[in-house]
């Protein structure tokens, strides 16, 4: 049978498609039509969730009162973000007679789109982006000064934008430093860095850390949220709070939310609505509280955002939507791993790390790299890892166990394991000499898997700090806090 038969039109002979090609063209144009209405609908449910989240958390979330600390410690992973996250903060303490010191890990020099916007040029040069970390660096004083902060009380470390996970995770405590592709350097160009040429190494970001901490003594210390999805944010949560273990630091922290999605929900200025936790991680291991403003204090800290000229170019409403009656912070406090008694490990009770699910929209197609809940216990030989994902665990998916191990406040050393398919390993390159896999065990179950490592192999360690993150084709697909496990 023909597909198509002639018809005749004005114009000449056409080809007309035949009732068979019709229905196959309806049932695609019905598929597409179906797939957009479920965008639409997953956007407008998050949309719902988001400012039915805004009301229901900003009548219940426990207030914090900066005022009651002598001297306060803020740690910005860029230029800007102790703006956005503690601005009104710093003017309740400064007003209340408290000290607070400001520590900038990078330059934000690395932002491309913003440095060239602001440069007039397509094409960088490593002189470019230093100088666009020097202009950043002015813009934070100009913002800082505005709210009462004295220069002197504003330290920039120099690190690389856009390197701190690689300083954390690779090249901690390596022989060679990390290369900067963008400023084409190993170590800090900046002269007025903290440290003056300091080496892109892991090690030195945490000896500036500490020495900071002894030096002012602060009785309260801010910094990012451990579940914040720019990798500078997340791992200068790690560095300060490996910093903290080392030291032994007894006062508070808290830590602040900048980068999660679309989060804050909507951009752009409402001073009106209120600054929450999105939805997803509202109901997890953190608990979570705010800092109310006063009219004056909202538009202080809107004129101290201004002052970011260079990003306000690119990042307007982004930037002006932590403009709120409100400033957000975390409590990720540590968790306990019990003793072993031998049943089952992924019960409640062994329950250590508890993460959003299905918040990435990738994950909602991936669902065996999808994180759920990391499981902890221990007996008097061994520790037990319990790992529980969404979906069933893929073979193509590569799953990264990354611990520090600590006795007491003592660093022992780091272990980075790999899970791909059956098969568990070390990576060499990342793990410390001391520690071995040679007498682990591992085993996987669908989307359950466990391992136990021996006491011995860990030097005895009694605190893990650790992380998972899940990964395909070199790309990230997610990646859980890091957290502190007590093994008492």
């Amino acid at each position: 049978m023909a597909k198509y038969r002639l018809g005749q039109e004005k114009r000449g002979v056409v080809f007309r498609k035949t009732q068979k090609e019709k229905k196959r063209r309806f049932k695609r144009k019905y598929i597409l039509y179906i797939f957009a209405a479920w965008i639409l609908a997953n956007v407008l449910l998050f949309l719902v969730k988001e400012y039915l989240s805004n009301y229901y958390f900003s009548t219940q979330l426990p207030e914090l009162s900066p005022e009651n600390y002598k001297k306060i410690l803020i740690f910005a992973p860029h230029c800007d973000d102790e703006t956005l996250s503690s601005a009104g903060v710093i003017q309740k303490a400064l007003a209340a007679g408290s000290k607070v010191k400001v520590v900038v890990m990078t330059n934000g020099d690395g932002f491309t789109r913003a440095a060239g916007q602001n440069f007039g040029k397509i094409r960088l040069k490593a002189e470019d982006y230093i100088k666009f970390g020097y202009l950043r660096q002015k813009e934070t004083i100009h913002a800082l000064e505005d709210l009462g902060v004295d220069r002197k009380n504003i330290i920039f470390l120099g690190y690389p934008d856009r390197g701190l996970r690689y300083l954390w995770e690779k090249y901690f405590d390596s022989k060679v430093s990390y290369f900067n592709p963008l400023t084409r350097t190993f170590h800090s160009p900046y002269s007025n860095s903290y440290e003056k040429n300091v080496q892109y190494k892991g090690v030195n970001v945490v000896k500036n850390i500490e020495s900071i901490i002894k030096s002012f003594e602060p009785d309260l210390i801010i910094y990012p949220y451990s579940r914040d999805q720019h990798p500078d944010h997340w791992a200068t949560s790690a560095f300060v709070k490996f910093s903290l273990l080392q030291l032994g630091y007894k006062g508070e922290e808290w830590q602040y939310l900048v980068h999660r999605g679309d989060w804050p929900t909507p951009f752009g200025k409402h001073p009106d609505m209120f600054l929450v936790p999105p939805f997803k991680l509202a109901f997890t291991d953190t608990k979570w509280y705010q800092v109310p403003l006063d009219g004056f204090m909202i538009e202080k800290k809107a004129n101290s955002i201004s002052d970011y000229h260079s990003q306000i170019k690119v990042m307007r409403g982004f930037l002006e939507a932590f403009i709120r009656q409100n400033e957000l912070f975390a409590k990720l406090g540590n968790s306990v791993a019990k003793r072993y008694e031998g049943d089952n490990l992924f019960s409640p009770k062994y329950l250590v790390i508890e993460e959003p699910t299905h918040d990435i929209w990738s994950l909602i197609f991936e669902k065996g790299a999808d994180i759920d809940s990391i499981y902890a216990a221990h007996d008097s030989e061994n520790i037990y890892i319990g790992i529980r994902m969404v979906g069933s665990a893929k073979r193509l998916i590569n799953y990264y166990l990354h611990i520090r191990a600590f006795k007491d406040q003592k660093y022992l050393g780091r272990m980075y394991i790999q899970i791909s398919g059956s098969k568990m390993k070390s990576i060499k390159s990342m793990t410390a000499p001391q520690f071995s896999l040679n007498n682990s065990k591992f085993q996987r179950n669908k989307n359950y898997m466990m391992i136990v490592l021996p006491k011995k192999d860990l030097q005895n360690a009694n605190m893990l700090f650790l992380s998972l993150r899940t990964e395909f084709l070199g790309r990230q697909l997610d990646r859980s806090a890091w957290k502190v496990i007590l093994l008492k």
